[in-house]
């Protein structure tokens, strides 16, 4: 592990255009014409997985992918994942994204077998996790022991994940981090602005873990099964980033299910074992991963300003999904982006979580 405060040691590239990269997202989603592609054959299937197969149905799609399962001869299951928009270059990373984390040996820690990858139709097969994800968990109401045996071995996962990716202890990239915020779609009152350049200098001394990150380490991603996590949907780039976007992207997506039950049952004991889920996950994590970065009296107010900075990226694209929705554009149809409504209060609420957050991080800057 390198740091940054070295002379002799290069200064990290971050990559924090995040904003601007949903932006650049958005017009691809705009653009009329995706790449043409065709669904696989059966006969192509077995060709790559070299045995025969009963049956391929789709699954699930949206405006960029398509899922389908497959039944074997065997009698086993397989998912095949198709890149509706993307390269051949993407998937292919995709698929050696799953052994490279498999090889990672973290005791916990399962990775979906990878099984075929059929290049020209932008495919690759691997075996069907088996388990209920952290997302379907949060809305049981009898898996509240499971949610919290599942958040804790996410957070033990993700610290053990991040201790081997760590490359270079880093100061927060501010310079860059200024450049993304302004992209965002948003509109800052006198006060959110005060509060955003206090918090961009006063957390310019926070010192971060620097490597590689998963990018989607998300409830929805996790299956807990057993006492053990799948974990699904491999990245399709390399990204070289702070990893505290990890463990934000986590608690960002639980909070979201707790605002969203809240709303719906105000009374309903489940948000007590969220809460509970996301205190443990980030017990775990801090336990986990060795001296912690930032320092304890940051830790707080440096994942406040990239959740900031997530919000931001969903609300990017949250609108590009409004404004496809309401011309009624080609890649609207068939629902793959949602209906204008729901996509409409999606982004109120977005707007909310956006004010709550400077709330936030007005009370914990140092």
């Amino acid at each position: 592990m390198n740091n940054s405060n070295d002379p002799a040691v290069p200064a990290p590239v971050f990559d924090c255009d995040f904003i601007q990269a949903a932006h650049l997202r958005v017009v691809q989603m705009h653009a009329s014409a995706a790449h043409p592609v065709e669904a696989p054959t059966l006969l192509e299937l077995e060709q790559a997985l070299g045995e025969p197969v009963k049956k391929c149905e789709l699954w699930a799609q949206n405006w960029r992918n398509r899922v389908y399962r497959i039944e074997l001869a065997s009698g086993h299951t397989a998912l095949a994942k198709q890149a509706v928009r993307g390269t051949e270059a993407m998937v292919q990373y995709q698929y050696d994204q799953l052994g490279v984390l498999a090889r990672l040996d973290i005791p916990g820690l399962r990775v979906p077998r990878a099984l075929a990858f059929l290049r020209a139709k932008r495919v690759y097969v691997m075996e069907f996790a088996r388990g209920k994800t952290i997302e379907s968990l949060v809305w049981n109401r009898t898996a509240r022991y499971d949610l919290l045996r599942a958040c804790e071995l996410a957070g033990k996962i993700l610290a053990q994940m991040h201790v081997i990716r760590t490359e270079n202890i880093c100061p927060m990239p501010v310079e860059a981090l200024t450049r993304d915020l302004a992209a965002a779609p948003w509109r800052l009152s006198s006060g959110q602005r005060r509060i955003l350049h206090s918090a961009l200098k006063n957390l310019a001394r926070a010192e971060l873990r620097m490597g590689e990150i998963y990018y989607d380490y998300k409830p929805a991603n996790l299956l807990f099964e057993k006492d053990e996590l799948f974990l699904v949907d491999p990245p399709g780039i390399v990204r070289q980033e702070a990893h505290l976007r990890d463990f934000v992207t986590f608690q960002s997506s639980m909070r979201r299910h707790l605002w969203r039950l809240s709303w719906r049952r105000p009374f309903d004991q489940r948000r007590a074992g969220i809460r509970e889920g996301m205190a443990v996950f980030q017990d775990a994590y801090l336990a986990n991963v060795g001296t912690p970065y930032p320092e304890r009296e940051l830790f707080a107010a440096t994942v406040r300003l990239f959740e900031l900075q997530r919000t931001a990226v969903l609300m990017t694209m949250q609108k590009g999904k409004v404004a496809a929705t309401r011309k009624k554009m080609p890649i609207a149809g068939n629902g793959h982006l949602g209906n204008f409504l729901t996509n409409r209060i999606t982004l109120l609420l977005l707007d909310l979580e956006k004010r709550w957050l400077f709330r936030q991080l007005a009370r914990e800057l140092p």
